[in-house]
């Protein structure tokens, strides 16, 4: 799938990078300059320079001075690590040692040691516990200091009735907020998770009192957040998620089966299909035929191409977007409500959104 509407660095040696890390080796520092870039903008710079200083050979020929830039995004991805671990470590002092606690997403893929992890710059702490244990779980947090930072009355009922989690909550000093889970989508979502088979499949980690998902549902999880709670805007590090875990998980014929079958008891077959068929065609992704048979009808899968290749991959903030650019972010972010709630329900939300925010700007503007 050729990306036209993209610029020529994302294509020529961006996607190539994240494919084949030898592609370095063909590079130009005036390749470079724009493709350091665009990676800092998809946050996958530090997965980037991981890959690339694995190979001492091959970091010895990278010139110099971008070797500076892929050196500072490896430190800082070390920091943000260090703050996970700290986080992680606090909220293990604070939360009951009775209750079953699930981390997700980054968290969850430093502590199993997953290779994407490495480089991988995280922007907050998603925890996951029973929809039993919510209540009890936020009590405590706020009883040990975490706060939210929602105030708005009704932001705090929209996560609390319609989300699949609480406000996000954040101690007084602290670098990361904490997102508390009770499932992985929006209870109101098209495709909703079988809460009954994910918590069965949950996997004790290590040296840890926190649990991960199943490997397959992490793989689904990482799918559901990109193609249906989010506007598919500058995702393509979610892409690289979901193309770390395949690459790690699955293995043999035996997994990819049981990828597939527990997508369908996730109600997740089709925003499965566009993550594992998009990680093929952009990152060669090791994905077999079978399990892309389950296909969208043509019609959504052209509707997808055009939308996601022209919102999800960086661009320079020096280019403004063009129309189609400006036109596919619209769609993006359109599709994203219509997935998130029903209709009655969104337009509901919309006119809320719409009448606060005219009454805020006639409230700042001057008299």
């Amino acid at each position: 799938m050729r990306l036209r509407s993209k610029g020529r660095e994302v294509e020529a040696h961006l996607l190539p990078l994240l494919r084949d890390i030898a592609h370095a080796d063909t590079m130009t520092l005036a390749d470079w300059d724009a493709t350091l870039r665009l990676a800092r903008l998809a946050r996958v710079l530090g997965v980037l320079a991981h890959r690339i200083r694995s190979d001492q050979s091959r970091w010895a020929r990278v010139p110099e001075p971008v070797r500076g830039h892929l050196r500072a995004s490896i430190n800082y991805a070390a920091h943000r690590a260090q703050m996970v671990r700290m986080e992680l470590a606090a909220l293990d002092r604070a939360l009951p040692a009775d209750m079953q606690v699930i981390v997700l997403k980054g968290a969850a893929y430093q502590l199993q040691g997953v290779p994407i992890a490495q480089g991988r710059s995280p922007n907050d702490v998603d925890l996951l516990v029973a929809r039993a244990d919510l209540d009890r779980a936020e009590s405590v947090l706020n009883q040990a200091g975490w706060v939210s930072e929602v105030r708005d009355d009704y932001d705090q009922r929209y996560y609390r009735e319609w989300s699949h989690e609480l406000p996000p909550m954040r101690y007084p000093g602290h670098a990361l907020e904490v997102d508390l889970h009770h499932t992985i989508a929006p209870v109101t979502s098209h495709a909703r998770a079988d809460d009954r088979l994910l918590f069965d499949g949950l996997v004790l980690i290590p040296g840890s009192r926190y649990w991960a998902l199943d490997p397959c549902d992490q793989i689904i999880h990482a799918a559901v957040h990109l193609f249906q709670d989010s506007e598919l805007d500058a995702r393509l590090r979610d892409l690289v998620d979901i193309d770390g875990l395949v690459r790690f998980h699955l293995r043999d014929e035996g997994t990819w089966n049981r990828l597939i079958e527990r997508a369908g008891r996730h109600g997740a077959t089709r925003l499965l299909w566009y993550g594992l068929h998009y990680c093929k065609a952009w990152l060669a992704t090791p994905v077999p035929e079978r399990a892309l048979r389950q296909a969208p009808p043509r019609r959504a899968q052209w509707a997808m191409d055009w939308v996601f290749s022209r919102a999800t991959l960086p661009r320079l903030p020096d280019r403004p977007p063009g129309a189609m650019v400006r036109l596919a972010g619209a769609l993006g972010r359109l599709r994203y409500h219509l997935l998130r709630m029903p209709p009655a329900l969104l337009l509901r939300h919309l006119a809320h959104k719409t009448w606060t925010r005219r009454f805020a700007r006639r409230s700042a503007s001057p008299r």
